[in-house]
């Protein structure tokens, strides 16, 4: 298209230019002319003395005449495509984004105003973006600001009681079990959004090494046992006891730290956890599985997006980072739900 433009405004100039060097060469053919067709209107006798005068003031009308349609041309093909670029890049430049222009075969004027469509459509998608991501960061900020308060508020109360003399020992402990877990809890929030901000970097990789990732699913269960008793959780696992592969030891335990304490976090008392780990022609597949309520189809259909957040709080970061680390291994995390077995899974392939 741009050649066929580029050939047709080429064309279209060098014709304009022919006809004024044309013109301009013809002067005086047109003025016998015109002098010849005065003639055989009024016949020599009736033109005297004046006819030199009346033939060249005919000879200029008659080229203005032809310069007008000349300009009138120019006027629709070239000014009238400029003037309304101009007017909408000053309409853009203004802020409306809405503006477009009908492209029309215009030579290239044609395509440059296909060119400003496309350009403000971007600028429109920009925007849009812009404002999403806006939001998002919104969103953020007062979820971690929300989740951050009540951990420090917590820290806060129980510190003022380690102040008083009259405590009991056993006071004293519950008091620092409380002010640890708060502690660990905001950590996490903490590590997932630095963690979250370091995927936008090019220079981000992980450090996949040989290890025994059963055994690190293993400590990891057993660190968080507590949490289980807890809440009167049903934990039943199947992981083998060595299973060698090459993973990132603190991506991968972030993983599934993640997986396990959102499991436990959001299923209420009695739920059934199941945790397994298999080796499989393709790699290693990890499934956390539990028996509690599924999931709604809003925050189904956006589980793994980040600033998602479930009735429970949380920053909504951890399974997108989570997802994140796993494709960074070239796995895969996915959401299942079997409602033949009543059971959700998620399931983590490296």
């Amino acid at each position: 298209m741009k050649k066929e433009y580029s050939r047709k405004l080429q064309v279209f100039l060098r014709f304009l230019i022919a006809i004024v060097i044309l013109l301009m060469l013809l002067f005086n053919r047109i003025r016998d002319f015109i002098k010849g067709v005065i003639a055989g209107w009024f016949g020599k006798e009736g033109l005297g003395d004046g006819l030199k005068t009346q033939v060249n003031v005919a000879s200029v009308i008659f080229i203005l005449i032809i310069f007008g349609v000349i300009s009138h041309i120019a006027k629709k093909y070239i000014s009238d495509p400029s003037r309304r670029i101009a007017d909408s890049m000053n309409k853009v430049s203004g802020g409306d984004l809405d503006v477009r222009l009908e492209a029309k075969d215009s030579f290239e004027f044609g395509e440059m105003e296909e060119a400003f469509n496309n350009m403000v459509v971007g600028l429109k998608e920009a925007q849009t973006l812009r404002e999403k991501n806006d939001e998002h960061n919104r969103q953020l900020y007062a979820g971690i600001a929300h989740d951050l308060k009540t951990p420090m508020t917590m820290v806060m109360g129980y510190a003022k009681l380690l102040k008083k003399e009259d405590i009991s020992d056993e006071e004293r402990k519950r008091c620092l079990t409380v002010i640890e877990q708060q502690i660990e809890a905001a950590n996490v929030q903490l590590e997932d959004m630095l963690e979250y901000s370091k995927f936008g970097s090019a220079s981000y990789k992980i450090i996949p090494e040989e290890g025994n990732i059963a055994a690190l699913l293993r400590g990891i269960l057993a660190d968080m046992f507590y949490k289980f008793e807890e809440k009167k959780l049903v934990l039943n696992l199947e992981i083998p006891d060595t299973v060698i592969c090459k993973y990132d030891h603190s991506q991968m335990r972030r993983v599934f730290s993640n997986l396990i304490n959102n499991a436990v976090r959001h299923n209420p008392e009695n739920t059934t956890i199941k945790v397994t780990m298999t080796e499989t022609g393709g790699g290693v597949e990890v499934v956390v599985a539990d028996n509690g309520p599924f999931l709604d189809e809003e925050l189904k259909a956006h589980i793994f997006e980040p600033y998602i957040k479930g009735k429970n709080g949380g920053s909504g970061l951890g399974l997108s980072v989570a997802k994140k680390i796993m494709e960074l291994h070239g796995g895969m995390l996915e959401y299942v739900e079997d409602a033949e077995s009543e059971f959700k899974r998620f399931v983590a392939v490296v």
